[in-house]
This record gives structure tokens, sequence and C-alpha cells, in this order.
């Protein structure tokens, strides 16, 4: 009984493993496209964006995207798009462009559009300063919700010239979002997940249903 038990555990830990890695990222600052001007003016404003493309099976799933948020040691989730949006991704290769703004009170603005027929996404106010950057995040969790984008600062590293920020060491590291305040003692950061599940077509009773994709996107009203 006691092998079985493990085998099944074993057995559970891959099939858990296998799907949060059924996503790849590749990133891509557009900003860099744009003329010397704009991207003098992006930095003067401390504008930041980021495309996240999203690499995998997806056969027209659904992905759910949720905000996860770490404060002094605590983690706090919220689902950025109402239920009645559905995110289908149609086949194997889907971009996200974020964008970050500076706004008043030392908070940043944070937008997501799905660049196929420039559809927002989400709005997302951030209570967080301005000195930390949209950041890659590869690594996933043993769970099945994958991390597209991030808004952290890096790890600290003490020198001669004082206390420097190390980006591409945490870009780098290996480390899943939900460990790096453990692994490396970074806090107030938050980072976007995505969870993929079967789409489900909309009901009699939904007032609203929008449907976001590169097929048969578009929506409809119920009165």
């Amino acid at each position: 009984m006691k092998r079985t038990f493990i085998t099944f555990l074993i057995v559970l830990i891959g099939v858990v493993n296998v799907y949060a890695q059924q996503v790849k990222m590749e990133y891509d600052n557009k900003a860099l496209s744009l003329p010397e001007v704009m991207q003098q003016y992006f930095r003067i404003k401390g504008v930041q964006c980021i495309s996240a493309t999203m690499k995998g099976d997806f056969n027209g799933k659904r992905g759910k995207i949720k905000r996860i948020s770490c404060h002094n040691g605590e983690f706090s989730e919220k689902e950025m798009m109402p239920e009645f949006i559905h995110f289908v991704l149609t086949d194997s290769v889907e971009t996200l462009d974020f964008m970050a703004v500076p706004i008043d009170n030392g908070k940043m603005l944070l937008e997501c559009v799905y660049p196929v027929n420039g559809q927002p996404m989400f709005s997302d106010t951030l209570d967080i300063d301005k000195n930390k950057i949209l950041m890659e995040t590869y690594t996933a969790d043993d769970d099945a919700a994958f991390p597209i984008l991030a808004y952290s600062s890096g790890i600290k590293i003490d020198s001669e010239i004082g206390t420097m920020i190390w980006f591409c060491g945490l870009r780098d590291s290996g480390v899943a979002p939900r460990k790096w305040r453990d692994e490396h003692g970074i806090d107030d950061y938050v980072y976007y997940t995505v969870t993929l599940e079967e789409d489900t077509p909309p009901g009699d009773n939904d007032p609203v249903y929008m449907k976001v994709a590169k097929e048969g996107g578009g929506a409809f009203h119920r009165h």
C-alpha cells in the first residue's frame, strides 16, 4: 500500500510539472523599434513596455490572468479580467503587450493589450514605486498557473559604491516568482500568471459574452 501511494504521488507530481511547463515564454521590447526621440521621451517619463509571447499547445483553451502581489511577506491574488471576457488561445503562439506608466502619488498604471486587434485586456493600478522594472518570468512554480510577467526590483548586492540592484541576476536565477522573497529577500512586487482551462460557450443567461481571439473574436449582448 505504501509503495502504491508513493508511486501515485510521483506520477501526480510529474503531471503537475508537465502542466506548468506547457507554456514557454519569449519577450520583446517594442520601444526599441521606435524613433530615438520617442525612446528618449519614454525614458524621461519612466514609461516601460514589453511584449510577452506565450508558446505552447493551446488548442482553443481559455486563458485566465491573475495578479499575485507580495507585500511584507504576504501574498494576495486578484483575477484581472471579468468573467464575461473569454481569452481564447487558438494556436501555439499568443502575445500580450504590457505598458507601465507612472501616475500621481507614486503609483504605476499597468495596461495589458491583445495586439492582434488592439483589444484592452485589463488595466491595473499598482501602489508600487517606479524604481522597479517590467521583468521576464521564465520559471514556473509547480502548479497550473504559469507566470508571464512581473514588476519587481532585482537582487540587492552590496558593493564598494553602495547597494546595487542586479536585475539580470533575478531574471536568470531559475527561481519562480513565488519564491523570490525566500530565495533573494525581494519584497513588494507583483507578477501575473496565466491559467489554461477548457473554454465554455456562453450560456442562455449570460447578458454579455466577449471572445478575444485571433479567429472568431467579438462580443454580443442579450437583453
